[in-house]
Parts: structure tokens; C-alpha cells; sequence
């Protein structure tokens, strides 16, 4: 990838994200998959547990937030 020189920009190529473009974290991707295995073990029910709150926004649109319950095993 083409940088122009003196602009601070920084190298590019050390960048890690969790999209599926290039670059690709994929050890951050298998530690969230773990992590929800793992959470799925030892949760036994997730209930809604209030009203969910919308993000107001002409760009993106989206639960803002949403109380819930969560009974364990």
C-alpha cells in the first residue's frame, strides 16, 4: 500500500481489525468465538428485562440499549 512520506501517517500494514478485509485478526476473532463458548456453557436463559432504547442517528441504525435477565446454570 502506497503512503505518502511526511503527511504522519503511520505504517498501515501493522493495523489489526476485526473486519474480514485486509488486515485480519483472526486471534481476536477466536478469542470472542471462546469466549461466547464458554459464556453459552454457563448461561442457562436470557430474558428482555426492560425497554430497548434506539440509537437516534441519520447514519446508523441500531439498539442503543437493551436490559436483560440472565439466569445461570
Amino acid at each position: 500500500m502506497w503512503v505518502p512520506e511526511g503527511d504522519g501517517y503511520a505504517d498501515l500494514g501493522s493495523h489489526e481489525s476485526f473486519a474480514k478485509g485486509a488486515p485480519y485478526n483472526s486471534f481476536a476473532l477466536l478469542e470472542v468465538r471462546v469466549l461466547f463458548e464458554e459464556l453459552a456453557k454457563r448461561i442457562k436463559t436470557i430474558e428482555p428485562d426492560g425497554p430497548e432504547a434506539f440509537v437516534r442517528s441519520n447514519f446508523v441504525n441500531g439498539i442503543k440499549r437493551m436490559p436483560v435477565r440472565v439466569t445461570l446454570q
